[in-house]
C-alpha cells in the first residue's frame, strides 16, 4: 500500500513594502468613494436648493402681484368709506338709506392678502433651510418670514375683525331685503359669480334713530379705514422685502425673471 506525502509548502513572507502599497491602495479606494459620495450628495443638494428657490422665487411674484391687488384696493374702498361716514351721520339727509353706489363695494371687496408661503414651510419642516448655502439669502426668507407671521398676520385679522364691525352694525341696524334679493340676483349672474365686484348694488334702509347707536355705527367705517391704512403700510414693507429677495435668488442662482 502505497502512501502519497504532500508535498510541503512554503509560505514566503511579503517584503513590507507590499504590505505598506496594499494598504495605500486600499486606503485610496475608500477615501475616492467617501469623496465620490460626497460629491453625488453635494450636487443632489445643489440640485434640490435650486429648485426649492425657483418655487419660492414664483411664490414671491404672485404675492408681490397679489401685494399690489390688495393696495389698490385700500385706495378704492377709501373714499366710499368717507361717504359711508357722512351717510350715516346725516342719516335724515338721505332718507335714512345706506347708499348702495358705496355701501355694496364695502360688501362685497375683500381688501386683505395673507401670504401661505408654502415653499418655506417644505423647507423648515423637512429640515431642507440647511440646503440654503447663500447665508444672506438665507436671512431674508426669514425675515419676510418673521413679517408675514408677525405683524402683516395682525394686520390682516385688524382689518377683517373691522370689517365683521361694519356688517355686525348692517345686521342689527339695517333692513336687509333688498341685499337678500340681489345677493339671489348676483348668485344667478355668472359675472358676480366670480367676481363679487361685478354683483348689482343694494341699499339698506336704517332702522335705528338713536344717535349714539347711529354714532357707532358711523364711526365703524372710519375705524376700518384707519385699519386698511395700518395694514397698508404693512403690505409696502412686505413688497419691498419680497422684491428684495426675488432679486437676490435670482442673482445668485441665476433664475430666469
Amino acid at each position: 500500500m502505497e502512501v502519497h506525502h504532500h508535498p510541503e509548502l512554503h509560505h514566503h513572507s511579503k517584503p513590507w513594502k507590499e504590505y505598506i502599497l496594499e494598504y495605500i491602495m486600499i486606503v485610496l479606494a475608500v477615501t475616492t468613494g467617501f469623496f465620490a459620495e460626497s460629491l453625488r450628495e453635494h450636487i443632489n443638494d445643489k440640485s434640490k436648493e435650486k429648485e426649492y428657490l425657483l418655487s419660492l422665487a414664483n411664490e414671491l411674484k404672485y404675492d408681490t402681484a397679489q401685494y399690489n391687488v390688495a393696495l389698490r384696493k385700500i385706495f378704492y374702498v377709501k373714499p366710499m368709506l368717507d361717504s359711508l361716514y357722512y351717510n350715516v351721520t346725516n342719516a335724515k339727509q338721505f332718507n335714512y338709506i345706506l347708499s348702495g353706489k358705496w355701501n355694496t363695494p364695502i360688501n362685497e371687496t375683500r381688501v386683505a392678502y395673507m401670504p401661505t408661503m408654502p415653499t418655506f414651510q417644505q423647507l423648515k419642516s423637512s429640515g431642507n433651510l440647511r440646503l440654503i448655502e447663500n447665508k444672506k439669502i438665507l436671512a431674508k426668507i426669514m425675515e419676510y418670514e418673521s413679517l408675514i407671521e408677525g405683524t402683516l398676520k395682525i394686520e390682516v385679522l385688524s382689518i377683517n375683525a373691522a370689517a365683521e364691525k361694519v356688517y355686525a352694525f348692517e345686521d342689527e341696524l339695517c333692513n336687509e331685503s333688498d341685499f337678500n334679493q340681489r345677493t339671489n340676483q348676483n348668485m344667478q349672474d355668472s359675472a358676480a359669480q366670480f367676481n363679487m365686484e361685478n354683483g348689482a348694488i343694494y341699499d339698506m334702509p336704517i332702522l335705528m334713530r338713536d344717535p349714539i347707536k347711529l354714532n357707532q355705527f358711523a364711526n365703524s367705517f372710519i375705524n376700518y379705514k384707519s385699519r386698511n391704512w395700518g395694514y397698508y403700510t404693512r403690505v409696502n414693507t412686505a413688497k419691498q422685502m419680497a422684491t428684495e429677495l426675488i432679486k437676490l435668488i435670482g442673482d445668485e442662482y441665476h433664475l430666469e425673471e
